[in-house]
């Protein structure tokens, strides 16, 4: 007699690589913002650049914000990922490889649950108003 596990499936650890979401890609367009909004000294945070995950091969890219490309979920980054604020500045002598690492270890479990489900046929995109009150339509699954 078998049974089953009555055991919820748990993202993987750190450092691993999964089936539904390419971590590496995640880190390095996590580490292009931090790079393009720390540049010459200056911090100046954008809230219009968004993490979008391909549905296809699970990759991350940094794009600005819009109506999202079909089969594509965005994550805000600033606000919906990183919601402290200043969590993106980088310290004098920071590489922004290395930030983005701890940022990437900070919100990867998270992220992973949000990207499964946003991928289920019965999701919808998620895109925060000014008033904070997410405004949700069907992406087209």
């Amino acid at each position: 007699m078998t049974t089953a596990s009555t055991e919820s499936p748990q993202p993987p650890q750190a450092g691993r690589q999964t089936a539904t979401l390419d971590r590496a890609s995640v880190t390095s367009a996590i580490a292009d913002y931090l790079l393009q909004i720390n540049r010459g000294g200056s911090y100046q945070p954008d809230h219009r650049k968004v993490l979008s995950v391909r549905r296809s091969d699970r990759t991350a890219s940094l794009r600005n914000a819009g109506l999202p490309v079909r089969w594509e979920v965005y994550y805000f980054i600033e606000g919906e990922l990183f919601p402290q604020e200043g969590a993106t500045r980088l310290q004098p002598g920071e590489a922004p490889e290395q930030l983005a690492e701890r940022l990437v270890d900070r919100i990867w479990d998270q992220l992973w649950v949000w990207n499964g489900y946003d991928f289920t046929p019965t999701s919808y995109v998620r895109i925060p108003t000014r008033s904070g009150h997410p405004f949700r339509f069907d992406s087209g699954h």
